[in-house]
């Protein structure tokens, strides 16, 4: 009988906690258009910079993968020195608006800047121009996206109500994924009178309205519903956040499945691009870039509708069997490529993105929410809450993967052939090769994740045990203080 007793008089504290910690519609939305500029600021350059800085302006693609990921390096260093700042930063204005703000208006300079390069330079200094303003443009994107992040956390101290926060700015980060594929079809416009010109009114254009505007009205309309006391904290280091790394195997399971899907599926999927171009529209990027974008568009699409239906799994059958359907789906979204991404199956490309969208949006649903379930199991081994540790070994391991696809892609086109200035007489077996990276990697790549959450430990019954024995723990303190 104590049992429902116990569960009801935590339903009654949960509800009052909900009710006085409330988050206003007008900060939800200023939170999305934050985390619609982060979503921006981590997929346009790469979005933009291929199609013109490769297949354009015609820069080696190993190289241009190399430039990609130097910033995104950069800014992996750079993420807990910055999250100290903000934490410890005091003004009127709060500790995280102001780095927002500035950071905003940052980005906007230098996201504009990098497409003014002369369309009469050579490869090597094309290269070099990019790679100056893009290492400033992901620098004051580090800025801008580590203090939003933080600002997410912080807007309700109630975990389930932080979950629905967070569900409500994936929905921004899904539409964003809806338009970045249409940047460079936009600037290939008639209404331009060059690819060159085009580029430059839409990089101008990302800049001031998704940088600038919605940047500012995150930095403006957000607010810091929790203020933490001003005690100072060193950063997490590199050392003390694999140190956690190595005591914990539960957090080893998500770290490699982080991998295998962000570094290992992003460098499969990144074929696509190449084989809607060189293989379906024989070397005319703009169409192959029309395609890309519809492609890109049924992926957020289906994914709009992923976020309610694999929340509804993950509660009826539980988290570790959701993302086993899910990866079981990917296995065969891997299949279908194969037969899909070619001249006579393209008309099918809308099924590419309904068996295939489920597992990203899991890795923004799913993944993040058994890293939770990690730390109150850390918690209460330890009696300390240790988030800070959790999330920077995520946040180093998402981008460490993000810039290992790049050099993977990159290398992998050298390596089979590829060269944009062939145009639609690329080497048969190059086209060969990027079908079996697509369709085979996709299908590897998800088995190996099936057979690694074998290992994991955590299911819904046993949070459960681990919530009431926090809870339980947290009660018997605060009766030991009120004595």
């Amino acid at each position: 009988m104590a049992k429902p007793l116990h569960q009801s008089t935590r339903s009654d504290t949960s509800a009052s906690i909900v009710k006085s910690t409330a988050v206003s519609g007008t900060q939800k939305l200023a939170l999305g258009a934050g985390f619609f500029a982060i979503f921006f600021a981590q997929q346009s350059v790469s979005a933009l910079a291929i199609p013109f800085y490769q297949m354009t302006l015609g820069v080696d693609p190993f190289l241009l993968g190399l430039a990609l990921t130097l910033p995104l390096l950069l800014g992996t260093l750079l993420g807990p020195w910055v999250g100290h700042l903000s934490d410890h930063h005091q003004s009127r204005f709060g500790r995280r608006r102001p780095f927002i703000l500035l950071a905003s208006w940052a980005c906007c300079l230098f996201f504009g800047l990098i497409w003014m390069v002369p369309s009469g330079w050579g490869e090597l200094a094309h290269l070099m121009y990019f790679v100056v303003f893009s290492l400033l443009f992901y620098i004051a994107a580090t800025f801008m996206s580590v203090p939003m992040t933080c600002l997410s956390y912080e807007m309700s101290p109630y975990y389930h109500q932080r979950t629905e926060i967070m569900g409500f700015t994936t929905y921004f980060l899904k539409l964003g994924s809806l338009l970045y594929q249409w940047l460079f079809p936009l600037a290939q416009l008639a209404v331009f009178s060059s690819v060159f010109v085009g580029i430059r009114y839409v990089g101008w254009g990302v800049a001031l309205f998704i940088f600038g505007l919605l940047g500012t009205l995150a930095a403006c309309y957000s607010k810091e519903v929790v203020h933490r006391s001003a005690v100072t904290f060193p950063p997490v280091t590199l050392k003390q956040s694999l140190k956690t790394l190595r005591t914990n195997k539960g957090l080893r399971v998500l770290l490699l499945l982080t991998v295998l899907q962000m570094a290992g599926g992003a460098f499969t999927a990144s074929m696509d691009y190449y084989l809607l171009v060189y293989f379906i529209a024989d070397g005319d990027i703009a169409q192959g870039s029309i395609f890309k974008g519809w492609l890109s568009m049924a992926y957020a699409a289906f994914g709009f509708l992923t976020v309610p239906l694999i929340a509804a799994l993950s509660s009826r059958i539980d988290k570790i069997k959701a993302l086993q359907l899910i990866y079981a789906l990917t296995v065969v979204g891997g299949l279908c490529k194969w037969f899909i991404f070619t001249p006579q199956g393209y008309g099918w490309i809308w099924l590419d993105a309904l068996l295939c969208t489920w597992v990203w949006t899991a890795m923004t649903m799913l993944i993040p929410s058994m890293m939770a379930d990690l730390c109150d199991e850390d918690e209460l081994k330890h009696g300390q809450r240790r988030e800070g540790a959790f999330v920077a070994i995520h946040s180093w391991v998402t981008s460490l993967s993000a810039a290992l696809a790049l050099l993977l892609a990159g290398f992998s086109l050298n390596f089979i052939g590829f060269d944009a200035q062939l145009s639609a007489a690329q080497n048969p077996d190059s086209m060969f090769a990027m079908r079996a990276i697509l369709a085979l990697g996709t299908m590897i790549f998800a088995l190996c994740s099936l057979l690694i959450l074998r290992s994991y430990h955590l299911d819904a019954r046993s949070c459960l045990q681990i919530s009431s024995a926090l809870l339980a723990s947290k009660k018997q303190n605060q009766g030991s203080e009120s004595i």
